[in-house]
Formats: structure tokens, sequence, C-alpha cells
């Protein structure tokens, strides 16, 4: 297995030092994707701002569960996101969720190689053009963009630019607290790589 990560340079918080606000609002994120809430490496360091980290937290069960983009085509986004940005912990653990969703690890590979890459299909790769250039550009071509507007509706677009950009923001967070892999997370970017 791969070594563990560096330790992280904004530590989790720990049992002892949660407050009741904090309890409540594991509880309540607990109900929604985030299993076990209170022992997730990424909500135990947002956690540190929690006013910030529950509403984020809301936007961020939007983008998971009840967004307009298909889950195979938002999870293509966000892993094509999370790997040009070297989100690493990003990347590991979307591996999880995207099998979690029911995605084929066939998809990881061609991943990190982008649009170039002929496993994907013609719509699969203009979408992951899109999120390249919104990761480089913080905007989508002409070409790419009407590429969307013919499969996508405006609510669609929208939602598609918001993941890229929220998964943007979430991976200049984590690399830059260093939030550590988890086992799992490891074994998986040893199968599957991870940037």
């Amino acid at each position: 297995m791969l070594p563990p990560d560096s330790p992280a340079r904004l530590p989790q918080i720990q049992p002892e030092d949660f407050s009741d606000q904090v309890k409540e609002m594991f509880a309540r994120w607990t109900q929604g994707p985030f299993k076990d809430a209170d022992k997730n490496p990424v909500l135990k360091t947002f956690i540190h701002a929690p006013k910030t980290a529950d509403l984020f937290s809301q936007l961020n069960i939007h983008l998971l569960l009840t967004n307009s983009v298909p889950v195979r085509q938002r999870q293509i986004a966000i892993m094509r996101t999370a790997w040009l940005t070297k989100a690493t912990y990003m990347w590991s653990s979307h591996l999880r969720t995207s099998m979690g969703f029911g995605l084929e690890p066939e998809l990881f590979r061609p991943l990190q190689v982008g649009a170039d890459d002929p496993y994907f299909s013609d719509f699969e790769k203009v979408i992951i053009r899109a999120t390249e250039e919104l990761v480089a550009d913080r905007k989508i071509g002409e070409a790419t963009w009407a590429a969307l507007a013919a499969e996508w509706s405006h609510e669609q677009m929208l939602d598609f630019m918001f993941t890229v950009g929220a998964y943007v923001l979430v991976a200049g967070v984590m690399r830059s607290t260093g939030v550590e892999r988890e086992p799992d997370l490891l074994e998986l970017a040893e199968t599957y790589g991870a940037p």
C-alpha cells in the first residue's frame, strides 16, 4: 500500500473538542450523503470554520445528490477537475464515490488523459474540454459552450459550472490544509493512480 500522506497542516478537530453546534452539524450531515460525518477527514478539517463548513456542505450535498447533471457526467467533471488541480484527496475520494454510484473503474485511467482518450463518447469529450477550459481560463470557449448547450438545459449548464467551480475551490482548500487520506483511499489510489 502507498505510505500515509504527510501530516496535515491544519489538524482535524477531535471529538473532545466538538461543541454542541459541531455535534448538531455532524448529525445533520450524516443524514445526507456523508456516512459517519464525524469521522470524515475533510469535514473534520472544514468544521474549524463551522458557519462556512455548514453553508458549503449544503451546496456540496446538492452538487452530489440533486444536481441536474447526470451522475456519470458530473463525476467525469469532478474527477477531471481533481486531476487537473492535483487534488489528491479529492481524486482518491471520488474514486470511491464514483464506484458507489455504479461507475466502472475503467473510467479512471482515461480521466487522467482527458478528452483525447478514445474511451469517451463525443459528448463526454465536450464535458471534459469544458471542465479543462473552466479550470484553466475560468471560461468555457465558444465552440465548447455551443456543444454543451446543444445537449443540456440552462439549469444543467449552470449546475455544471457551479460543480466545477466549487470543486476547484475545494481543491485549493484541501491541498492547502493537507487533508490526509484514509487507508482505503490510499489503496484505491495505489490501484487507480492519483495526481
